[in-house]
């Protein structure tokens, strides 16, 4: 049984719901001094932070994507901007498996279409997916899309949302069906800050820096990414879908940018 659900189609954005985090709980305000001397403080430990990637024996030395969202939060003025899935499932336990899982999903979906629509020959169809949620607190999601594992990851995205669209051409030899799947994952999370919570690896509480979003001294924004895949299977109509064979189609480029010791996307 899939996660998302699919239908035939071009690639269709499903509805995906944001919170705003502190600006969902608190009015907007001015800043007052104390806000802009805490701002200098956080700008300060970005500095200290982007200036230790790398170096042996520092603390947090290896968060270059972490660092590069929140330097985008402070200075990005709320635009919008791209980060690499290619970089998360390649430096991420928790990416592999959500790729992984993410195939395996789309593969389930374009056999139950092909079925659903076609029964049998060989076919040419679109198919669009509906939100899968990444990081999850329920079971159902969690166990076959989890949370980022590294530090550099759940400061850079955390929990966030994914969603399929693939064409797909099927190719019939009586009741074995070879598959051909050209899949797109595509990513979307907003950076910001919510009450309550904290940072995993320092336990630091996200009100430190939800204020910024308050005072308009920082900005929320969202990330996006695409992943791209070409992926081939033979299956028997008659069961499940078989473990596919993946072929890299289309890699994302790993920025660079991510790893300068400065990075205003």
């Amino acid at each position: 049984m899939t996660i998302a659900e699919y239908s035939l189609g071009p690639p269709m954005r499903p509805p995906i719901h944001h919170d705003n985090g502190f600006l969902d709980k608190l009015p907007a305000r001015s800043p007052t001094a104390s806000d802009y001397r805490t701002l200098g403080s956080w700008i300060g430990l970005l500095e200290t932070g982007e200036a230790g990637q790398g170096v042996p024996f520092l603390p947090h030395n290896d968060i270059p994507d972490g660092l590069a969202a929140y330097r985008h939060f402070l200075f990005g003025n709320g635009m919008d901007r791209q980060f690499s899935y290619e970089r998360y499932i390649a430096n991420d336990p928790s990416g592999s498996i959500t790729l992984e899982n993410a195939i395996a999903d789309a593969q389930e979906g374009a056999l139950w279409l092909y079925l659903e629509n076609y029964g049998s020959g060989d076919a040419l169809f679109y198919m669009t997916g509906s939100a899968i949620p990444v990081g999850s607190g329920d079971k159902k999601f969690s166990v076959r899309f989890p949370y980022p594992l590294t530090e550099n990851w759940q400061k850079a995205i955390g929990f966030h949302v994914i969603w399929i669209s693939a064409s797909v051409v099927a190719k019939s030899s009586g009741n074995d069906i070879l598959f051909t799947m050209d899949f797109t994952l595509h990513a979307e999370d907003r950076f910001n800050f919510n009450p309550g919570a904290t940072d995993i690896a320092t336990g630091i509480p996200d009100s430190a820096n939800g204020i910024f979003e308050v005072t308009g001294l920082a900005h929320q924004y969202m990330n996006y990414s695409i992943l791209k895949r070409k992926v081939s299977w033979q299956n028997d109509v008659t069961s499940s879908p078989n473990a596919a064979e993946s072929v890299s189609r289309s890699r994302d480029r790993q920025p660079q940018d991510n790893r300068r010791i400065r990075n205003r996307r």
